[in-house]
């Protein structure tokens, strides 16, 4: 035993003395026979154990005391004892057994047994009870009074006792153990020697408990709230200890396995290690105390469990507090720690070691500082975190996360990782982990690991690394942990700082196609140019798959671009009402010769021409009157209405995104017609009617139409060419719903100029085939120019959010024609019946249709929506039927229709009188 120290800490002279004088009393003892039992009787004449009366056979016992029922249950030593066994039967009341001064109590066989928590004994002033060989203490009761010594020797054992040492000492020597028992220190002090060990006792010490030789705190649960002390080789082990007094190593003793929670000091400085190289181990560290490192490197961590240092960690306090410098009086420097296992070491106070910080393993999270560590190096398998203070750090394989959650590290002086290094960065809506260097960061390849939390997003630039003496190399990454849906991540570095740029990414999905692309891309860009997001549009960004698809459905605006192609047909089929030859314009039945429809008579050229006509139809026309026919101008005026209308579907296109289309159209015109000469006509129209048009679940259209026209048509032999031009207006409404954040009603009012043109030419000759049938080839040209202003849409119901402006547009559609016009007329009772055909190519040159739309809530955010595309060519087919009657008065019916991946089927019906 070191008394120099026990002194030192307050441990009285007199204990010293009082072990000594126990140690001669053993050995002292004549070699006793330990083999006579015994059984206290139920009537004893006192309670003297030394009394053989009281026994049965009468008898002090030796070997095994039995005690049951009896009128005396308070037993006293009055003379040194020796027993093997104490043995309590069951249902026995309970004993309270007194060594009397100056007795001395030996337990050397099985100790106490049987019901021994109905056993209490109390060590008086200056007696002792020793255990010896493998006795125990069973569950018994034990009170240590004024100089009492409870002592364990050999491979005894405290069992499952309750020791209250309240004067006295308690020691445990050689290979005993404290086994499950429970022990109170207020006296002298708890000492283990030799190999003994604490079990699992649980051990309160409001005194000293003392460690010597190479005995173990085993895996006791250990409350201390005075001196805690271990010497020579011995260990605290796996311990549990709390710390509230002064707690200490020295020479080869260590911490082992133990958890240590620290609200006072324990001092490392004058310990040595188990292999005298300074180095100290400790399961875990943790509380508001200090620890006291000296020069020693503490490794903590090995029982993987995760603590908090709210205290410090330094080399010896203030530098005159620990044991080292009251032993030695040197300045003390130089004291290093090392966090090992798998889990977490928090440091929240100011730590002043000196030494190094080295992460092997776990974490280590510095909330508080230690700046004043030489190097803090990060090996392959260790992390720092932490939102406080470090000096200069080295990433050697292991992982740098700044922040609790989200926030700052820093380092005071140099940061630098290897390429094996990560860079962990958590990242929040509105922030993301950094490390501010007050020196160089070089960055040398290491990963950036970025963690995003849950929430909503909009793009970003986050500062990760701020280094007031600049940045050197550049990092790999980022990848990606719980990535927002439909952002993107990157990299980019100034002289100083290292930023994650988080980047809206819709537009990125490899199935958008066309529109949808369009509108994504655009929203992107937007919000990449750190554009404020209204909240209807942050929904978008966290859809993805179908219902994506279907929101940027919606907000493309297609529904506008119809209103393009079905103008497009109202003007194609105005013009048609201008210039179809198959109208019978200027074919008389009264003997008048007038311009055809399409060329000059002859005898090949049946009943379109001027001047002569087959003799066929000569003899039908003289049924109706009995004039011979001869020329002239009687019949110049005709004026005519006519209804028409029609309807049509085109197909979407998957690649440009545009949905099917469907149109339809209605107007009536009135014109009239003036014969120039012989062979020239010309005339004017005018028409009304509306339009209706819808594209697929998207929106729908509609307007008011007026337009305009005026046509001339003339003759040479059997030739022909016809020209018109034509106007249009429009008043246009759209409507289109869009359920992205809410219901929200859009609509668009404004109107729109079209202008139109058309020329057509052929030649007729008649086919000797059924009695003749007229076969006209012919060519044509047209354009038609749709003059679109800019407008903007207005929420009707809910919010203006998704809300389109459309730019100006003037689009020009030219369309040629190639094809054969065919005829037949047969003479009838009053008049002339006229079947015509046609079956052309056409050809469109410019058949897109699109727009160029802006969302008025994102300035800037501008795209073009594309609608069903027309088809370039298409075949046209007619059939139509006239009745000519001899008063001057007509009437007709055309059914047309076009296909390609347009359906298209249009009408007309025109009556007519010509004077």
């Amino acid at each position: 035993m070191n008394c120099h120290l026990l002194c030192l800490w307050g441990v009285p002279s007199t204990r010293v003395l009082m072990t000594s004088m126990v140690i001669a009393v053993a050995w002292s003892l004549p070699n006793l026979a330990w083999s006579q039992d015994a059984t206290w009787i139920s009537n004893p004449g006192s309670g003297n154990w030394n009394d053989p009366t009281n026994w049965s056979p009468t008898s002090v016992p030796s070997g095994t005391a039995t005690f049951s029922f009896s009128n005396q249950t308070t037993i006293s030593f009055s003379s040194n004892t020796g027993i093997n066994n104490i043995q309590i039967g069951a249902g026995a009341p309970n004993y309270v057994f007194n060594v009397l001064y100056p007795t001395t109590l030996f337990l050397q066989g099985d100790g106490i047994t049987g019901s021994s928590s109905a056993a209490s004994i109390n060590l008086g002033h200056n007696t002792e009870a020793i255990f010896l060989n493998a006795s125990s203490a069973g569950s018994a009761f034990f009170e240590v009074g004024d100089q009492a010594n409870l002592r364990f020797r050999d491979s005894s054992t405290a069992g499952a006792a309750q020791i209250t040492n309240t004067l006295g000492t308690v020691q445990f020597h050689d290979n005993s153990s404290a086994d499950h028992a429970t022990i109170v220190n207020n006296g002298v002090a708890i000492t283990f020697q030799g190999t003994s060990t604490a079990g699992n006792a649980i051990i309160t010490n409001n005194s000293t408990l003392e460690f010597d030789d190479v005995s173990s705190a085993g895996t006791a649960t250990i409350v201390s709230n005075g001196s805690l002390q271990f010497h020579n080789g011995s260990t605290a082990d796996g311990a549990n200890i709390t710390n509230n007094g002064f707690m200490y190593f020295v020479q080869t003793s260590t911490a082992g396995n133990a958890a240590i929670r620290n609200s006072a000091v324990i001092d490392f400085s004058l310990a040595t290690g188990s292999a005298n190289d300074h180095n100290l181990a400790a399961g875990s560290i943790s509380g508001t105390g200090s620890y006291f490192l000296g020069t020693n490197t503490l490794t903590v961590g090995s029982n993987n469990m995760s603590t908090e240092v709210q205290g410090n960690v330094s080399d010896c306090g203030n530098g005159t507090q620990c044991l080292l410098f009251l032993n030695s009086g040197n300045p003390v420097v130089g004291g290093s720690l090392t966090k090992v296992g798998t889990g977490t070491l928090t440091l929240s106070g100011t730590n002043t070691y000196t030494g190094a910080t080295n992460v092997n393993a776990g974490t280590l999270m510095v909330n508080g500082s230690v700046a004043s560590s030489v190097l803090t190096s990060v090996n392959v398998g260790g992390m720092l975190a932490g939102n406080g203070v470090v000096g200069n750090t080295f990433i050697n394989g292991g992982a740098l996360s700044p922040g609790n959650s989200v926030g700052t590290l820093t380092v005071q002086g140099s940061l630098a990782f290897t390429a094996a290094s990560n860079y962990l960065v958590e990242v929040s809506p509105v922030a993301a982990d950094r490390t501010s260097v007050t020196g160089t960061a070089t960055l040398n390849g290491a990963t950036v690991n970025a963690t995003f939390a849950a929430g909503t997003y909009l793009a970003k630039r986050y500062t990760i690394i701020n280094a007031a003496a600049g940045i050197s190399g550049t990092f790999a990454g980022p990848v990606n942990t719980n990535l927002p849906t439909n952002f993107g991540t990157s990299l980019s570095y100034d002289a100083n700082d290292v930023f994650l740029n988080l980047t809206a990414a819709l537009g990125t999905q490899q199935w958008l196609s066309g529109n949808r692309q369009n509108v994504a891309n655009a929203i992107d860009s937007f919000v990449n140019s750190r554009g404020a997001l209204p909240p209807g549009f942050v929904n978008l960004f966290g859809q993805s798959g179908t219902a994506l698809n279907t929101a940027l459905s919606q907000l493309g605006g297609e529904p506008a671009t119809a209103a393009q192609q079905t103008t497009f047909d109202a003007m194609s089929q105005f013009m048609s009402l201008l210039t179809d030859p198959r109208t019978g314009r200027g074919n008389s039945i009264n003997g008048v010769a007038m311009p055809t429809g399409y060329a000059e008579e002859t005898d090949q050229a049946s009943a379109y021409a001027a001047s002569k006509r087959l003799a066929a139809e000569r003899d039908a026309y003289a049924v109706f009157t009995k004039a011979s026919l001869t020329k002239g101008y009687q019949r110049r005026w005709s004026v005519w209405s006519a209804g028409f209308g029609g309807s049509q579907t085109t197909n979407g296109n998957a690649t440009v995104g545009s949905n099917d289309t469907r149109s339809s159209l209605f107007g009536t015109a009135v014109g009239a017609d003036y014969l120039l000469s012989p062979r020239t006509i010309a005339g004017f129209a005018l028409a009304g009617g509306g339009t209706n048009f819808s594209v697929n679940n998207l929106g729908s259209g509609r307007s008011n139409l007026f337009q305009a026209g005026a046509f001339v048509h003339h003759t040479v032999g059997a030739a022909y060419i016809t020209g018109a031009l034509a106007y249009g207006w429009q008043d246009i409404t759209t409507d289109r719903i869009v359920s992205v954040a809410g219901l929200d009603h859009l609509r668009a009012q404004f109107k729109a100029n079209a202008w139109s043109g058309r020329i057509e030419g052929g030649y007729r000759f008649v086919a000797p085939v059924a009695a003749g049938i007229g076969i006209a080839p012919y060519a044509a040209a047209q354009f038609v120019t749709f003059d679109l202003p800019a407008y903007m849409e207005q929420a009707v119901v809910g919010a203006n959010t998704f809300a389109l402006g459309y730019n100006t547009k003037s689009v020009t559609d030219g369309r040629s024609e190639l094809g054969i016009r065919t005829d037949k007329s047969f003479a009838a009772q009053g008049g002339i019946f006229t079947l015509r055909g046609r079956l052309a190519w056409a050809h469109d040159f410019d058949p897109d249709r699109n727009l160029l739309a802006t969302f008025q809530t994102l300035p800037g955010a501008s795209f073009v929506v594309n609608g069903a595309t027309h088809a370039a060519d298409s075949v046209l087919t007619t059939t139509s039927a006239e009745w000519k009657w001899i008063n001057g008065w007509s009437a007709g019916a055309t059914f047309e229709g076009e296909f390609s991946n347009v359906t298209s089927y249009a009408g007309k019906g025109i009556v007519r009188y010509e004077w």
